[in-house]
C-alpha cells in the first residue's frame, strides 16, 4: 500500500481513533456503504453483488430522503479537523463538492426526466442483468426479485414524470421519440420477451429440476407483473405525458431554464464558464482543426474543402471492411501490436485490468460506433470495448487508430483502471464509470470533462506513441476532434444562444464527416443531455493546458511519464487536478534546485 493511502493510515493509527485521517476513512467509507445500498443498480454495475436483488427507488420521497442523507454526510465532512496529508485532504475536497453538487442539482429538479430514447427503465435494466453474475440458483433467483420489484419502480417513474408535467419540466419531443415503439416491443407472450432471455441458458451446477422451476416462475412473474406494468408505463407516456412536452428545444426554454443549464455545464465540465465562453472556445478550435485538416489535404494532393474530402474518403470502398469480424480484428491487432507494446514509454505503470474488444449487441446497433465499459475490481469482468459493426461504413480504417486509443488503450481502459487498482484510493473515487446522463446535475458526480477530456487527449497521444501511419489516419484523427469541437458549438448555442434544430443539424453537416442521419442522432442526443457533450473538448484542453504548464516551467525536467501519474492519480474536477500539477511543478522545481 502507498504510504499516503487511508488504508495505510487505517493500518497505522487504527480505524477507530480520532485522528483526521481515520476520521476520514471512516467518512469515505459510510458514504460509499450507502451509495450501493441507496442505488443497488450502481452496486451491480460496479461488481458489488450484494444487492443484486433489489432496485433503485425514484419516488420523490426517496429524492428527499437523499437530500437529508447529502446534507448529514456534508456536515460530518466539514466538521472534520483538518487533516496532515494533502491527499486525503484532496479527497475530502472532492467528496464535499460533489456533496454540494448533488444538492445544487436537486434545486433544479433535473431528476424529473427519467425517460429517453437513450436512457430509461426500459433499456437499462437489461444492461444492468449483464452486469449481474448467474452462477448459483440464488443469483436466478435475485433477478426474479428485481423483477418482481419493477411494477413499483415503474410507478415512481411516473410519479416523478407527473411531478415534472405540473412543474413544466418535460422533455422534448426528440428526446421521446422512439421510446413508445420501443415498449411496443414488450407486448408479447413472457417466452418471447427479452426479460425471459436470461432463463434460456444455465451454468452446468444448475440442475433440470432446478431450472424448470426457474423457468416456471420467471414466465409468471413477467406475464403477471413485468409486462402488465411496461404497458401501463407505455399508456401513461402516450395518453399523459406525450400531450405535455416542451415546445422548445432549449434547456434555457423551461422554467428557471438558465440556472438549470449552467447546473448542467457546471455538473459535467466541473469549471465556471459561462455558455458564450464555451461557444467561443469551440468556434476558435473548429478554425484551427479545419486549417490542419486543410494541410493533411494539401500534403495527399488534393485541392478540396474539408468536408468534400470527407465525403470522398467515405465513398472509397477500400477503407472499409468486408466483415464485423475483420473490424474487431483490426482493433485488436492496433491494441495488440501498435498501441500497448508502446505504454511504458509514456506511462510509469500499465494496469493489470484485462481488455476485451467485442462486437455490440444488434439490439444497440443504432447507438455510438464504439464505447468503453470499465471492468470489475476482481477482474470477473473485464473492460470491454464494445465495437458496433453493424454497418461498415460507420468503421472505415482511417477512423479505427484514434477510436481504439479513446475507448482503450491508453484512454478509458488505462484510465478506468488504474483507478480502480490504485492502493488506497477511496472506493467513491475509483469507481468512475456511472453514466447516467437524463439525471443531469441530480447526480454524484461522473467527472465527465475529466473522464472524457482524458479520452480525446489520449488521441492525440496518438502522434507520440507513432500509432497514425499515414496521413489517412491523421486525417481520421481530426475528423474525430472536429466533432467534439463542433459540440461546444451547437450545445451551447440550442440550449443558451437561440439556435434551432436545424441550425445545429446544418453546422454539424458543414464541419463533420457525419452523414444526415449520424448528425440527427448527435443533435438530438445534446437535446437530450444538455452540456454533456462539451466535456470532452473542455476537459482535452485543460489537460493539453496542464502539460504546457509543467513544460514550459520545468522544461527538460518535466517528465512525461510522471506528469502522467499525476492525472491519473487525481480523477475527479478539473479545478482540484490542476491543484495537483501545481503541486507537482513545485516538488519537482524544488529537487531541481537540491540537484544544482
Amino acid at each position: 500500500l502507498a504510504l499516503h493511502s487511508p488504508l495505510m493510515v487505517q493500518a497505522l493509527v487504527g480505524y477507530y481513533s480520532d485522528r483526521p485521517e481515520a476520521m476520514a476513512a471512516r467518512i469515505f467509507e459510510e458514504f460509499w456503504q450507502w451509495r450501493l445500498e441507496d442505488s443497488p443498480e450502481f452496486a451491480t454495475m460496479v461488481g458489488f453483488h450484494d444487492y443484486d436483488h433489489l432496485l433503485e427507488s425514484y419516488s420523490l420521497q426517496s429524492f428527499r430522503d437523499r437530500r437529508d442523507k447529502v446534507q448529514y454526510f456534508l456536515k460530518k465532512a466539514k466538521e472534520l479537523p483538518k487533516a496532515e496529508d494533502p491527499w486525503l485532504t484532496s479527497s475530502l475536497n472532492i467528496l464535499i463538492a460533489g456533496l454540494e453538487g448533488y444538492l445544487r442539482g436537486l434545486d433544479t429538479d433535473g431528476h424529473l426526466y427519467p425517460i429517453s430514447f437513450i436512457e430509461g427503465v426500459h433499456v437499462d435494466i437489461f444492461q444492468t442483468i449483464d452486469y449481474m453474475v448467474f452462477n448459483t440458483v440464488d443469483d436466478f433467483r435475485k433477478l426474479l426479485s428485481r423483477y418482481k420489484k419493477l411494477p413499483k419502480q415503474l410507478e415512481e417513474i411516473v410519479e416523478l414524470m407527473k411531478e415534472g408535467i405540473r412543474l413544466k419540466k418535460m422533455m422534448h419531443a426528440v428526446s421521446m421519440k422512439g421510446v413508445l415503439e420501443r415498449l411496443n416491443l414488450f407486448e408479447c407472450p413472457a417466452e418471447k420477451s427479452e426479460f425471459f432471455q436470461r432463463f434460456e441458458k444455465f451454468p452446468d451446477a444448475i440442475s433440470e429440476q432446478e431450472r424448470e422451476v426457474l423457468m416456471q416462475d420467471a414466465r409468471k412473474v413477467i406475464e403477471t407483473s413485468v409486462l402488465p406494468a411496461f404497458k401501463q408505463l407505455k399508456k401513461f407516456i402516450q395518453d399523459e405525458y406525450m400531450p405535455h412536452l416542451r415546445s422548445e428545444i432549449a434547456a434555457t426554454s423551461l422554467p428557471n431554464g438558465e440556472a438549470y443549464y449552467k447546473a448542467c455545464l457546471q455538473y459535467h465540465l466541473e469549471l465556471d464558464l459561462h455558455p458564450r465562453e464555451v461557444h467561443q472556445l469551440g468556434l476558435d478550435e473548429v478554425e484551427r482543426i479545419s486549417n490542419a485538416m486543410k494541410q493533411i489535404i494539401k500534403s495527399l494532393g488534393y485541392e478540396t474543402s474539408p468536408k468534400e474530402f470527407s465525403a470522398q474518403l467515405r465513398n472509397d470502398s477500400s477503407f472499409l471492411c468486408k466483415s464485423s469480424e475483420e473490424v474487431v480484428r483490426l482493433y485488436k491487432q492496433l491494441l495488440d501490436e501498435e498501441i500497448n507494446p508502446k505504454l511504458l514509454t509514456i506511462f510509469p505503470l500499465v494496469p493489470k485490468s484485462p481488455l476485451r474488444v467485442q462486437l455490440q449487441d444488434a439490439s444497440k446497433s443504432s447507438g455510438p460506433c464504439a464505447m468503453y465499459i470499465q471492468g470489475t475490481p476482481d477482474f470477473s469482468r473485464p473492460g470491454i470495448f464494445y465495437v458496433n459493426a453493424a454497418d461498415l461504413s460507420r468503421s472505415p480504417k482511417y477512423l479505427m487508430p484514434a477510436l481504439a486509443l479513446h475507448e482503450g488503450n491508453p484512454g478509458h481502459h488505462l484510465q478506468g483502471s488504474y483507478a480502480m487498482e490504485l492502493p488506497g484510493m477511496p472506493p467513491f473515487r475509483s469507481h468512475i464509470e456511472d453514466r447516467r446522463y437524463n439525471d443531469g446535475p441530480v447526480h454524484f458526480p461522473l467527472h465527465t470533462a475529466y473522464v472524457e477530456g482524458w479520452g480525446l487527449y489520449s488521441e492525440y497521444l496518438g502522434y507520440e506513441l507513432g500509432v497514425y501511419r499515414t496521413l489517412h489516419d491523421k486525417f481520421g484523427h481530426l475528423s474525430q476532434e472536429m466533432l467534439r469541437a463542433c459540440r461546444l458549438v451547437v450545445d451551447t448555442g440550442m440550449h443558451a444562444l437561440g439556435w434551432s434544430r436545424e441550425k445545429a443539424v446544418q453546422y454539424l453537416l458543414e464541419h463533420t464527416s457525419s452523414s444526415q442521419g449520424e448528425v440527427e442522432s448527435e443533435i438530438d442526443r445534446y437535446i437530450t443531455w444538455p452540456g454533456q457533450a462539451c466535456a470532452y473538448k473542455v476537459g482535452e484542453l485543460k489537460i493539453k493546458q496542464l502539460r504546457k504548464k509543467a513544460e514550459d516551467i520545468l522544461g527538460a525536467k518535466c517528465d512525461i511519464r510522471a506528469f502522467h501519474k499525476v492525472i491519473l492519480d487525481n480523477p475527479g474536477p478539473l479545478t482540484q487536478l490542476e491543484k495537483q500539477v501545481d503541486k507537482y511543478i513545485e516538488e519537482t522545481r524544488k529537487n531541481q534546485g537540491r540537484e544544482l
